[in-house]
């Protein structure tokens, strides 16, 4: 039976919202879940004692497992399937619940429904809000609807200002509604970084790095732009003195294009950004062996990032700025000496 979302807002709000999981009608585990050695992150002796807090979204066990040697557990890709769904402006309704995607506040549908017998969502709260994880998140989700033979099932709006190059590059694309009836509706749980992520992952970087030339930039730092939420390096043109001495191309991404923010982090030896949506250009454009830095702002932790080069051959590390009342502060002999600490250690790896 479709229920309309009005109907299941009350039915979730008086009797309890029962996640898509419990209702699927089928699940299946695309990929099993896989144990892989990680090498630790790269960074200066002590340097976790310049962290006040982190991420509000994480928490220090879970950035501290990212950060050692070790084994490290990924978890499985499983598809949820879900009868008679409707999807209804920016959240998802099923028999017994629903689950916001994109927050709005009309309660019901509009009379400009579109259908679908089966089809494969590929966006979710963060992919949708998020640029970074729209480029690595919704893209492989796409890429993996592609492989099971689905169309996949995103919401409508402005695209992200590198979505269209992006889509260029590796030829992805889906449908795209905010209200739809659909009978059999695939839910992905695709957060493990196991062995279907990282091929579906190298494809991906295949198709896109094919596509550039490259063009001999060894050492690039990403900035921070001012599309995202405000992370103000307060001395950034002192740390950009500093970098231009040491040979480092500064990179605007909002300023480029999609071919050309990847074709200058083709050939990279060292990339460069504070933490942040930036460094996903990396995972799809850096070399292997290659090294990641990120700059970290002291009261938001967050490594998030090292899964994903671990997985990718390449090496991360990072440096922790000092607050400061307009944002962060990075300490120009501290940083240099990271970047002395990211040379030795990466070539005792490479």
């Amino acid at each position: 039976m479709r229920i309309l979302p009005i109907v299941a807002r009350l039915r979730a709000r008086f009797l309890g919202n029962t996640p898509f999981s419990n209702s699927a009608s089928q699940i299946v585990e695309l990929e099993p879940a896989v144990d892989r050695v990680q090498p630790a992150a790269i960074a200066l002796p002590g340097e976790l004692d310049r962290m006040v807090a982190v991420h509000e979204e994480t928490t220090l066990a879970i950035e501290l497992e990212r950060l050692k040697e070790g084994i490290r557990q990924h978890g499985a890709t499983i598809a949820y399937r879900i009868e008679n769904a409707v999807l209804g402006q920016g959240s998802l309704y099923f028999d017994g619940g629903y689950e916001i995607i994109r927050r709005s506040t009309r309660p019901l549908l509009s009379r400009d429904q579109k259908y679908f017998a089966e089809i494969q969502l590929c966006t979710n709260y963060v992919i949708d809000r998020y640029f970074g994880h729209w480029l690595i998140d919704g893209l492989l989700s796409e890429l993996l609807a592609a492989r099971r033979s689905l169309p996949g099932l995103s919401l409508t709006g402005t695209p992200w200002l590198h979505e269209p190059g992006y889509r260029e590059l590796c030829g992805l694309q889906v449908a795209r509604s905010d209200n739809a009836w659909i009978d059999r509706l695939w839910v992905i749980d695709d957060r493990g970084i196991n062995d279907s992520w990282i091929s579906r992952m190298k494809e991906l970087r295949r198709c896109v790095r094919s596509r550039v030339d490259q063009n001999g930039t060894k050492r690039v730092m990403l900035t921070r732009g001012t599309l995202g939420a405000k992370r103000n390096l307060v001395n950034f043109p002192e740390v950009r003195e500093a970098l231009d001495k040491l040979g480092f191309e500064i990179v605007n991404p909002e300023w480029e294009t999609p071919q050309s923010i990847v074709e200058k982090l083709s050939g990279v030896e060292i990339a460069i950004a504070v933490e942040g949506s930036a460094q996903c250009h990396c995972w799809l454009a850096m070399p292997p062996r290659s090294t990641f830095v990120a700059i970290q702002p002291p009261t938001r932790f967050n490594a998030n990032g090292k899964d994903r080069a671990d997985a990718l051959g390449i090496n991360w590390a990072f440096v922790i700025a000092d607050p400061h009342p307009d944002g962060f502060y990075l300490p120009i002999e501290h940083f240099l000496r990271t970047i002395d600490e990211v040379v030795r250690v990466a070539g005792t790896r490479a």
